[in-house]
């Protein structure tokens, strides 16, 4: 009867390596998965601060479109990567809001500006900016 359970030369090196080996299996997907996940974060904090430079430049648009036209009241700006989509609202403050959808990643900002003439020239600036 015991003759056979000495006859395990070499099982116990087999069932550690096994073990062992499962463990650096297991360690090695929890790593991918992390370093998916910090790829991820760093992919969303890029395409952010893009659109932040995006809705900068349409903030800017509308407030030179607002210069040329006081009744303006919005359109959307269309480019490579996305669009802006600029609505003005106000009679002597406009309020300025712009929904930007840069690589299917949507944010939206509202902007305070004032209107001022001075003879023949029409003044738009932007007080502050934020995003909603």
């Amino acid at each position: 009867m015991f003759k056979h359970l000495r006859n395990t030369n070499g099982s116990i090196a087999l069932i550690s390596t096994l073990i062992i080996s499962a463990f650096v299996v297991i360690l090695a997907v929890a790593m991918t998965e992390n370093s998916i996940s910090v790829g991820y974060q760093h992919v969303n904090n890029a395409a952010s601060k893009f659109s932040r430079n995006f809705a900068e430049g349409c903030f800017e648009e509308a407030l030179h479109r607002l210069e040329l036209d006081t009744e303006y009241a919005g359109s959307t700006i269309n480019f490579t990567d996305g669009s802006c989509v600029i609505t003005v609202a106000g009679d002597s403050s406009k309020t300025i809001n712009i929904s930007l959808n840069y690589l299917n990643y949507i944010q939206n900002f509202r902007g305070e500006a004032s209107i001022s003439t001075q003879g023949h020239a029409t003044n738009a600036s932007l007080s502050t900016w934020e995003e909603i």
